[in-house]
């Protein structure tokens, strides 16, 4: 089962088994789709920044539009979630 770990402004945010598997996957899901496989997936979402890792390695992201949409599907993920602002850090870890 995938574990996944959300932090905001380093707090833990709990998830429960459903949430974490989802989020997990669809993690997984968009670092396959920049080229990139790998069973730990991290996503840091800051006000002016997304970086992506899989395992240790960054992933880059060329185009614009491939950050755009990356950040506005984890942003719509997250927005049921209480607790969470986007104008903090957010980092998401999925192994």
């Amino acid at each position: 089962m995938a574990k996944t770990k959300l932090l905001v402004n380093d707090e833990f945010i709990p998830l429960n088994d459903f949430t974490q598997r989802y989020i997990g996957n669809i993690l997984r899901g968009i670092a396959e789709a920049l080229g990139y496989s790998s069973r730990k997936v991290t996503i840091i979402i800051e006000p002016d920044d997304l970086k992506i890792f899989c395992g240790e390695e960054a992933v880059p992201i060329q185009k614009d539009f491939a950050r755009l949409i990356v950040e506005s599907t984890i942003k719509g993920v997250l927005s049921p979630l209480n607790g969470i602002f986007w104008l903090e850090r957010i980092s998401i870890v999925t192994e």
